[in-house]
């Protein structure tokens, strides 16, 4: 076994892993290389079927790792074992526990705010896609897709229309708006821009890059990228998931019921809404959260 990770590892090396990466990758199958000496596979061909895989998640759940940290031990046992010539017969979403009561970080009024008036100053068009991420509670893979005419208003409220075909479990469903203020008035203006006749049929993320002097669509690849260098220009983790829980804590310490909440946000499962309200209320944030 150990043949075969170093094996695996200097193949990394050569092409251009840092020695970093090296290190955490060397610790992380060191995890699957303790487990295959206590568990004893049937087979020395690495041929892990789904029962061997379950049982190793199992092992990983004792060493009190966090959902993250099996994720990433979990994607590079599998990346190792298929490079070594072996099998990983099991569905690739044997493992998606998704701890939300862990996971759920909601921007502070401070973060938020942060992240607004320097996009407002520097990019607008990301700026405008905070807006919508925060003000309606949307995963990114809605938003990227969104048409000007989604957004609608209802006895003097602007709703977003989450379409079947873009929706995360292809159920439709509206959400409200909760931008207040001057972020409120920014946000309808570019709806109003965006709902010219010649727009309507474009995405709402569609612009003119003048450095590459064409039409440009962002996807949540962009925005992945995007996010992951503004945070280390401002010394804020960002991530359009943030965005999402910190509209549902917004709901949350506003009273809203869960099950609106599980509505407009597109929870399949209410206890998914139900961890937003023990983290929050376990955390003493309501009070502060209402101030957003």
């Amino acid at each position: 076994m150990d043949y075969k990770v170093k094996t695996y590892l200097n193949k990394l090396k050569k092409s251009g892993l840092s020695n970093k990466s090296i290190e955490t990758y060397d610790m992380l199958l060191g995890y699957f290389a303790k487990w295959y000496d206590e568990y004893g596979l049937l087979t020395n061909n690495l041929i892990l079927v789904e029962k061997d895989i379950e049982n190793f998640i199992d092992w990983l759940k004792k060493k009190d790792l966090s959902v993250s940290t099996i994720k990433m031990v979990l994607n590079r046992t599998k990346e190792f074992v298929e490079f070594s010539g072996g099998k990983w017969l099991a569905d690739k979403r044997i493992y998606r526990e998704r701890n939300k009561v862990e996971s759920a970080k909601p921007f502070s009024e401070i973060e938020l705010r942060t992240i607004l008036e320097h996009l407002k100053a520097n990019n607008k068009i990301y700026y405008y896609l905070c807006l919508t991420l925060y003000g309606f509670g949307l995963r990114i893979s809605e938003a990227t897709n969104l048409l000007p005419d989604d957004i609608i208003e209802k006895e003097n409220q602007i709703f977003v229309r989450v379409r079947s075909n873009i929706a995360k479990f292809s159920k439709s469903r509206e959400a409200p708006l909760i931008l207040k203020g001057q972020y409120r008035d920014d946000f309808i203006d570019f709806i109003v821009k965006r709902k010219n006749p010649k727009l309507k049929n474009m995405t709402l993320f569609t612009y003119y890059n003048d450095i590459q002097k064409r039409i440009v669509s962002i996807d949540r690849d962009n925005v992945k990228v995007y996010f992951h260098n503004l945070s280390k220009e401002l010394g804020i983790h960002i991530t359009a998931h943030r965005f999402r829980d910190t509209y549902i804590s917004y709901l949350v310490a506003k009273g809203i019921k869960p099950l609106s909440v599980a509505k407009w946000v597109g929870h399949e499962d209410i206890s998914t809404t139900l961890k937003y309200y023990a983290k929050l209320t376990s955390k003493d944030e309501l009070e502060e959260l209402s101030k957003l």
